[in-house]
């Protein structure tokens, strides 16, 4: 293999494990292809870090090979993810994160886009997974074929929201006639799913065992939360509701096992568990390059089967603009609904919920939305010079994390305004009562 110097794009020599020995193992089991030539592999800057990923690494790569298949050269743009577990990311490990990812894109994700029937992509090709010598996972590179991350420090117009809601209710109404567990085979005959698929998604980045055990975790939730009602007690008029938030954060353990657990007689979907906006990305309009018309999720390594309410709180309270948040949330809630049932009717799935329905999970998953507001509105909305430096491992040091969550509610004028009218909301809802 050979890489130009002068074409790494990294500023720096790549991991020794991405050799060629490792593209052409990605490259032969992506391309289902007896026998890859490498001819070269140019590195590139990743957006992932600084303030853009936080829990692994991303790496960019391009290949140029010749397959024994076509005889032809060329060229696949990739991405290599890969999680390094240390005694900062070993939580990562108890989540069972890499598993999790790795069985959805193999096992998951095809039989969603079968059901779903009409052309809809919700991810990424996903060419190959590894444990040695770190757990890593290659992917198609969306960017090659025109999509592209939204702005995380400004968050999501109308358009936006309404591209990515209508994905969503795909994907949700796919899920739920997957766990039905039929499927139509190629004899157009329906036949059961293996049983298996459901159980590796039972729970997402709120599981109970986790929460109760994981005293690093527990810190930092409670630094965020306590950071953000020491700031809210300056607020004029919002004494009454920073005591609340003390309050809040006094039980934090409990408060997050309430929110992450399971309600009696909920609506099942597989929800993909972290979505704010740097977990999916955009195609525009060739002619308008403004126009969003299509969009793709990234990052299921957090996907767990639960209320639909848990994405949407967790989506609305981490990537919309305030304004589209204040004057048109219950037309991007019909949005989402109305490609959730059209979606559903079109699969003649056996159930298909009523708007009430959906209305009654997102209010019941409303303390969902006020983990997100805290635990990541903030992060998501820092300014990239403010979060260069932010990383898992960088967090563990004590002093370095309450540096950081204290600017990351200052980072970004549109974290306090955006949480002024949210926790307002929150209260009138009584969700801290």
């Amino acid at each position: 293999m050979k890489l130009d110097d002068k074409q790494n794009g990294l500023g720096h020599e790549p991991p020794k494990y991405l050799n060629e020995e490792f593209f052409k193992a990605a490259l032969e089991d992506g391309l289902r292809d007896m026998r890859v030539d490498i001819k070269k592999i140019i590195f590139a800057e990743s957006s992932g870090g600084g303030g853009e990923n936080y829990c692994s690494k991303i790496y960019r790569a391009k290949a140029l090979y010749r397959s024994s298949k076509r005889q032809l050269d060329e060229e696949l743009a990739m991405i290599v993810k890969s999680i390094a577990i240390t005694p900062a990311t070993q939580f990562l490990e108890e989540l069972a994160v890499y598993l999790r990812e790795k069985i959805f894109y193999f096992d998951v994700l095809g039989k969603l886009e079968i059901l779903i029937g009409d052309g809809s992509k919700f991810g990424a090709k996903c060419l190959y997974t590894t444990r040695e010598p770190i757990q890593t996972i290659v992917f198609d590179d969306l960017t090659q074929y025109g999509y592209k991350l939204a702005s995380r420090q400004r968050g999501l117009n109308e358009e936006h929201c309404v591209v990515i809601l209508r994905k969503l209710g795909k994907f949700h109404a796919s899920s739920m006639v997957l766990a039905e567990k039929q499927i139509l085979n190629q004899n157009q005959k329906w036949v059961k799913l293996e049983p298996s698929v459901r159980e590796h998604f039972t729970t997402g980045m709120l599981d109970e065992n986790y929460i109760r055990t994981n005293e690093r975790f527990i810190n930092f939730m409670t630094l965020q939360c306590r950071t953000l009602a020491n700031m809210v007690a300056k607020w004029t008029g919002y004494e009454l509701l920073a005591e609340k938030l003390h309050h809040h954060c006094d039980n934090i353990k409990e408060n997050l096992v309430t929110t992450g657990r399971t309600l009696p007689g909920e609506i099942t979907v597989l929800n993909h568990g972290d979505l704010w906006v740097n977990n999916f990305m955009y195609k525009y309009d060739d002619e308008q390059p403004t126009k969003p018309i299509d969009a793709i999720f990234v990052d299921f390594q957090n996907s767990f089967f639960g209320s639909p309410g848990c994405d949407i709180n967790f989506f609305l309270n981490s990537s919309v603009q305030l304004d589209v948040l204040i004057h048109r949330r219950e037309f991007l809630i019909q949005t989402y609904y109305e490609s959730l049932r059209d979606s559903l009717e079109r699969m003649h799935s056996s159930f298909v919920p009523s708007y009430k329905d959906i209305q009654k999970e997102i209010r019941a998953r409303e303390l969902y939305g006020f983990f997100s507001s805290y635990a990541f509105l903030p992060m998501v909305t820092m300014m990239k010079e403010d979060s260069f430096d932010i990383s898992i491992e960088a967090l563990t040091d004590e002093t370095f994390a309450k540096k950081k969550v204290e600017l990351m509610f200052s980072s970004n004028p549109r974290t306090t305004e955006t949480l002024r009218y949210a926790l307002r909301r929150f209260d009138d809802l009584g969700i801290f009562d």
